[in-house]
């Protein structure tokens, strides 16, 4: 853009036309400012005239001139340090479960200054009852072996074998990484706990790929000729303002699966009154029942039951057929079996058959064989047992073993009292 500035001397008849010619030499201009190195240059040229008679213009110089075209006045642009760190996880946080090992949190690094740096990574558990940068309840355990990883590109989201920088490389002016924060979670943790974390960035010289940038030091002293250094960040959540660095946090929060075992006994008959308010006396067959429920909210994540056992007293006999109710006769003579002979052991899933699985209940035997439940000496006491992989295996929506949030799984046997 030329600018024209007119001006009249203070003698009679002399006009002075002063023209500004301003001139950026390469490299285009950002959103993080025009580039750290770039040279800006202008030039001012005098138009003039003396006694009404035009004279020769004049272009000016820094050190001044007096004739002929005159030279550029340039400086070049300084480096302004400035990044943002935000938390990408939103509210209530990263949800986890007691004794993970690969909890992960993740977060961004904007190069927010005008030239390419380096980015050094560090991670910090805050202390116990920092604020929840979410809202709710306050921070209550810490996070172990936490480590920082820089987002490769090659697969979006944290890869163990992609993801393995531990600094950002050669980050432009204006763009971002992605970062992750891998943690363990202590396996004592319960539903809500809350753990906060941090991390924090700091801007180092960049320009050599493959090795991380040493530290920057600000320009404190009068601008130079050459590119000079100023912090410009803000203060972020643990990092004081204009110090090349910047943080943001971040929560772990546990969501487990909420497991209560129940174990109920009621009679069955005995032998005088049979299966009419039967009671407990020598004779008679008591029916337990343990319920495992999963008591987590919907969408809390499921458990994977493995197995459960139950050792009987020397004071009962185990019922292998399960019997049904019957008449005080029928009671001491041992009546007809719920399901079949020596099926002696139920497992009772509501969900899985109003999901649309078949074969609910099941009926097991009682011998320790490969149907996933029976009864047999452990350490020389008799034992039930169920292995719940078998017992509720891979079938509809369900992997083995699992047990969905809300719901329950039953397993019922009899005893008879001696």
């Amino acid at each position: 853009m030329n600018l024209f500035f007119r001006n009249t001397l203070a003698r009679p008849g002399a006009i002075i036309a002063l023209a500004l010619a301003g001139i950026l030499s390469g490299g285009a201009a950002h959103a993080a400012g025009t580039a750290a190195g770039q040279a800006i240059t202008n030039l001012a040229t005098l138009n003039y005239s003396v006694g009404g008679t035009a004279q020769s213009p004049i272009g000016s110089s820094a050190t001044g001139n007096t004739t002929g075209a005159g030279t550029n006045t340039s400086f070049v642009v300084d480096n302004k340090i400035n990044l943002l760190v935000t938390t990408t996880d939103v509210s209530p946080g990263v949800s986890v479960v007691p004794g993970s090992t690969a909890a992960t949190a993740t977060f961004s690094v904007l190069n927010s200054g005008n030239s390419t740096q380096d980015f050094s990574l560090s991670t910090a558990n805050l202390a116990t009852l920092t604020t929840n940068p979410f809202g709710g309840t306050a921070d209550n355990f810490n996070p172990t072996a936490c480590s920082v990883k820089v987002e490769s590109g090659a697969t979006a989201g944290y890869q163990v074998l992609e993801d393995t920088a531990t600094f950002i490389d050669e980050l432009a002016a204006d763009a971002s990484k992605t970062v992750y924060v891998i943690c363990s979670i202590p396996s004592g943790q319960i539903n809500d706990d809350i753990g906060v974390i941090s991390l924090t960035a700091t801007a180092l010289v960049g320009g050599t790929s493959g090795s991380q940038g040493a530290a920057l030091v600000e320009t404190t002293t009068a601008n130079t000729a050459g590119v000079d250094i100023v912090f410009a960040d803000v203060a972020g959540t643990d990092d004081a303002a204009r110090n090349a660095q910047h943080s943001s946090r971040d929560v772990f929060k546990v969501v487990t699966a909420t497991l209560t075992v129940t174990k109920t006994v009621a009679p069955v008959c005995d032998p005088f009154n049979g299966s009419t308010n039967p009671k407990n006396i020598p004779g008679s067959f008591v029916r337990y029942t343990i319920t495992i429920a999963n008591t987590g909210l919907a969408g809390a994540p499921s458990a994977a039951l493995t197995s459960i056992a139950d050792t009987l007293t020397a004071l009962v006999t185990f019922d292998s057929d399960l019997i049904g109710g019957a008449s005080a006769a029928a009671c001491v003579a041992g009546a007809a079996p719920e399901s079949a002979a020596l099926s002696g052991i139920k497992i009772v899933n509501a969900a899985r058959t109003a999901a649309g699985v078949a074969g609910y209940p099941k009926y097991r035997t009682t011998a320790a064989d490969a149907d996933g439940a029976g009864v047999a000496p452990i350490a020389g006491v008799p034992t039930l047992t169920v292995d719940f992989a078998t017992v509720l295996p891979v079938e509809g929506t369900y992997t083995a073993g699992q047990l969905k949030a809300t719901e329950s799984v039953s397993v019922i046997y009899q005893v008879k009292i001696n």
